[in-house]
């Protein structure tokens, strides 16, 4: 039986609304005056006081190679939605979970607006509700390093089983070591590390993240992402305040002296880490006929469904006639649809 405080804490993260600063009268902008408090919210401190001053969405470049073909992408702790659009720039069919439900409505918002397919699920990091063999790349930006050390491996464990054969993650992490960080933040997490619900960020070395990934996950390296902040990207440059340009400016420089200075991506404030799967777990059908339902003409979040599983007891989900619920038949349980979205979170189940 789970835990009676991680129920409590996931049903609050799933349903609550961020505050919102009051949408001034007579706002009229590209992005929504909800996205713009969401982007504030997500994107990195350098992004608090853009509120109200994002003119177009702004967009960001996934650090990974173009792909071809029908290749499925997992974006873990998707927020408003911005790797899902990078992700489908390069290629793949973007897939995206995030624990809180407003989120993935946001989500769907921001895909609509760019006329991108793409697919939202409300779902826990540490219980992912996918089947085997789907991704060909699970990604996660500024997420994954808020949790506990349980939390983080069972999301390794869930990563390494959902990749396809050929399929491989890339993952950004803070640095212990970084720069940065020893001086800062790092030397202050003692006093909540241990506390599996709280969502300040972990900091582990390379050496640290080695020994962890290599339980789950095959042909660890990292690279270099950031300096002076955890979630720094040169695209800021557009969009941030003078004063935060000059910091993006620095970081951005120092991120270029990694690649002719031995040994100084070990010092960076942020990593991304890349692995490839380990285990042999089988390919299966639910990928195939996703990607069929995907390239029908009429957008619908709910095509999803042959990817997904139930969270608490594994197996396959109908989708119930009215579209309100998926069921899990066997195990005579039900869970949510609102919104086109499944709720897919194990304490979220109901009775038949």
């Amino acid at each position: 039986m789970e835990d009676q405080s991680i129920i409590d804490h996931n049903r609050k993260k799933i349903y609550e609304k961020l505050d919102y600063l009051s949408e001034p009268p007579g706002y009229k902008a590209e992005v929504s005056w909800i996205v713009q408090n969401q982007i504030a919210a997500t994107n990195g401190v350098h992004y608090i006081d853009r509120i109200g001053k994002l003119n177009t969405y702004p967009y960001y470049e996934l650090p990974v190679p173009q792909t071809v073909g029908q290749k499925i992408m997992l974006d873990i702790g998707s927020g408003w939605g911005r790797w899902l659009i990078s992700g489908h720039r390069k290629g793949y069919i973007p897939v995206g979970v995030d624990i809180r439900l407003e989120f993935c409505e946001t989500q769907q918002e921001t895909l609509k607006f760019h006329q991108v397919k793409g697919y939202s699920v409300v779902g826990d990091l540490e219980n992912l509700p996918f089947q085997s063999c789907i991704f060909d790349l699970i990604w996660s930006f500024s997420v994954i390093q808020h949790t506990h050390i349980d939390r983080l491996t069972n999301c390794l464990k869930a990563i390494d089983n959902m990749l396809t054969s050929s399929g491989y993650t890339y993952l950004e992490f803070p640095n212990k070591n970084g720069l940065r960080n020893r001086f800062g933040p790092a030397k202050h997490q003692d006093a909540y590390k241990d506390d599996y619900n709280s969502w300040d960020v972990r900091y582990y070395s390379p050496q640290e993240y080695k020994l962890i990934f290599e339980k789950y996950l095959s042909s660890f390296s990292y690279t270099n992402h950031s300096f002076l902040g955890i979630g720094v990207l040169k695209e800021d440059l557009k969009y941030v305040s003078l004063k935060n340009k000059l910091l993006c400016s620095l970081s951005l420089l120092l991120s270029s002296m990694t690649h002719v200075v031995p040994g100084m991506k070990s010092l960076s404030d942020s990593l991304y880490i890349k692995a490839f799967k380990k285990s042999n777990s089988f390919e299966n059908s639910g990928r195939n006929q996703f990607v069929k339902n995907h390239q029908s003409v009429i957008f619908n979040n709910l095509d999803i469904v042959p990817l997904l599983k139930c969270p608490k007891y594994g197996g396959s989900l109908v989708l119930s006639n009215d579209k309100k619920k998926l069921l899990s038949e066997e195990a005579g349980i039900y869970y949510q649809v609102v919104n086109d979205i499944p709720i897919l979170i194990s304490s979220e189940a109901n009775r038949i």
